[in-house]
């Protein structure tokens, strides 16, 4: 039956199944009854009645093709009284129950084990009509073939969904005789449950074609909101269907709203994150560290210096460093890299999630662009302050090893210095030597990465709608990192070329101006894209590898006592859309034919007294 829905929308349920599926049959993925449930709706009435339904081969599971075929059935027009008859069908005395409004129905059930399908939907069509005439006598004991506006909203909630908060109710008054009388008459009781009972009878293309004329009165009446009107808009009555189906969707749950953290546990907290970002991000620089020492060198070759370039390209420079320093030579300076990028990372992850927590929308859950640029921005800013002195150490380890190279045979001594030797030359002025071009780097960086890496995970991936797998995470960290590399590299350019020390016959630099000038005018416009793919493919892989990391380790290490919301049960609200809304009108008459009583999905209607 899966074949007769469209292919997005079997791929979809497929989905679904996945994401709610608990147990394993015979090697494949089932549902049990509860799973069952809470993948077709929040807590209902005796769902086990359903469950029997969709498990054709009574196995007490549901295999994919199972739901998929279940699901399908929803979409019937006649879905209501099929679930009705499958549920019954081995209880002659519930289906005698279903049609005991009417008298002749009953007599007519006594004495018969079994009845055909189509026998059961024409006597269930009977009954019902049955318990809406009863039900209106019952309001009016006076017998003036009216009943109040009151008890209309009563009695109609027994027989179709209607929220007394909803447009259609606060205008059932203008459906009175007259402005003063706030009575209903019988014929346009009748005219208003027909109308309510099937909405996919009102089309917008010919909204009334298949509509009596008093069921096209109402409902021009209750879209318009003019008492007698003769026609309406096609959004008004779009709005009314959306009413109807909206009234099946499930009852909003209160959103569980963590408690404030004491102090200390704010501490903890915060700790807890820095832990998280510094495994992460130590991970994501051992992984990449090679690339990053072949792009330093690169940046910090000058095209104008007395004698011959080291390096022709960032391959040559990879052959170069470990066959003149060896393997080991690749990974010069990288203690000082994992030191220092524990505090880098966790304070650019926390500053920018803080942000965007704070400039979301607390209503819709959405951020602007500009929103997630600005936390991005901040995010970059903040870790300038570990990034520098970091960064300018580094640099100064990776290039001793060419350094040393071209002192040999010369007559100045040149040693091998350590990063604490570096630190104590430097001082504490001299490591922010360059602070300038690093901001100009990492802001921008971080403002185009975090909000490219959000977009791809959400637009590209799906997020919400399943969880994000390694592969998932390190992809679209990987992605959006090489933009963000690629289009800041003259600011790494600078930031090198300010922080290394400069040889002799070597141009020395004063400030960002003055670099940006001098290369400019020396080694033209091309020299500030140097290293520019060595940067991408340093940083694209870093950045995946930890935020693919970070977002793991938080999943695997929850911190104690913080609710940690996973894909899955972000989706239950999305995959309850992806079920039609047809589907949960057809399965909310079903249910009312099984229970006789006012229900809706998620909560009970008391029936009226």
């Amino acid at each position: 039956m899966s074949s007769q829905l469209p292919a997005g929308d079997v791929a979809r349920l497929a989905e679904i199944f996945d994401l709610y599926a608990d147990t394993v049959s015979d090697g494949a993925k089932c549902m049990s009854p509860a799973a069952f449930a809470r993948a077709t709706s929040p807590p209902v009435l005796d769902t086990s009645a359903f469950f029997a339904v969709a498990d054709t081969e009574a196995r007490g599971v549901l295999t994919k093709d199972d739901f998929i075929r279940f699901q399908t059935l929803l979409r019937d027009a006649d879905a209501a009284a099929k679930l009705s008859f499958s549920a019954a069908e081995p209880e002659t005395a519930t289906l005698r129950a279903l049609v005991s409004a009417d008298p002749a129905a009953s007599s007519y059930l006594k004495d018969r084990p079994k009845i055909s399908y189509a026998e059961f939907a024409q006597l269930i069509d009977a009954s019902r009509a049955a318990r809406i005439r009863h039900a209106f006598v019952a309001a009016d004991p006076q017998g003036s073939g009216t009943i109040h506006i009151d008890q209309l909203l009563a009695i109609a909630r027994q027989f179709v969904p209607l929220e007394p908060t909803s447009p259609i109710s606060q205008r059932l008054a203008l459906l009175s005789e007259s402005p003063d009388s706030q009575r209903i008459g019988y014929p346009t009781f009748l005219a208003l449950i027909s109308l309510l009972s099937d909405p996919s009878r009102i089309r917008q293309s010919a909204p009334t074609a298949s509509l009596s004329p008093l069921e096209t009165v109402v409902l021009n009446t209750l879209a318009s909101g003019e008492r007698g009107a003769e026609s309406a808009t096609p959004e008004s009555i779009s709005s009314i269907i959306d009413t109807c189906y909206s009234a099946l969707q499930p009852v909003p749950q209160a959103e569980h709203k963590p408690k404030p953290r004491s102090g200390l546990m704010e501490v903890m907290f915060q700790a807890y994150n820095f832990a998280i970002g510094a495994v992460a991000g130590g991970i994501g620089a051992a992984v990449v560290y090679p690339i990053d020492l072949v792009k330093t060198r690169m940046q910090n070759q000058r095209a104008a210096v007395v004698g011959e370039m080291l390096y022709k390209n960032s391959i040559d420079c990879f052959r170069k460093v470990i066959r003149n320093e060896g393997i080991l030579g690749l990974y010069r300076g990288l203690g000082p890299q994992l030191v220092g990028v524990a505090p880098e990372k966790a304070i650019k992850l926390t500053v920018n999630d803080f942000v965007r927590s704070r400039i979301t929308n607390k209503q819709t859950g959405e951020i602007a662009v500009a929103g997630e640029m600005l936390a991005g921005a901040m995010a970059g800013a903040s870790q300038v302050v570990f990034t520098n002195p970091l960064e300018i150490v580094k640099i100064r380890l990776q290039i001793q090893g060419e350094m040393l190279k071209e002192a040999v045979g010369s007559t100045k001594a040149i040693s091998r210095s350590g990063a604490i030797t570096i630190i104590k030359e430097l001082g504490l002025v001299g490591l922010y030597k360059g602070a300038s071009a690093c901001l100009l780097r990492d802001v921008p960086f971080s403002a185009i990465y975090f909000t490219c890496y959000s977009h791809l995970k959400k637009d590209v991936f799906r997020e919400g709608e399943r969880q994000l797998g390694m592969l998932d995470l390190l992809l679209a960290g990987a992605i959006a990192g090489m933009p963000a590399a690629y289009l800041t590299t003259p600011a790494d350019v600078i930031k090198t070329r300010l922080q290394v020390v400069a040889k002799q016959g070597e141009t020395v630099y004063t400030g960002l101006t003055d670099a940006a000038r001098k290369i400019y005018k020396e080694e033209g416009f091309k020299a500030f894209f140097k290293g520019g793919p060595a940067r991408i493919f340093r940083s694209s892989p870093q950045f995946g590898a930890t935020l693919m990391c970070y977002e793991l380790f938080h999943r695997m290490v929850p911190f104690p006592g913080e609710s940690h919301e996973l894909p899955q049960e972000r989706a239950a609200h999305q995959s309850r859309e992806l079920s039609s809304q047809t589907a949960l009108f057809h399965a909310g008459n079903a249910l009312r034919l099984l229970h006789d009583s006012g229900y809706k999905f998620g909560a009970v209607v008391p029936p009226a007294k």
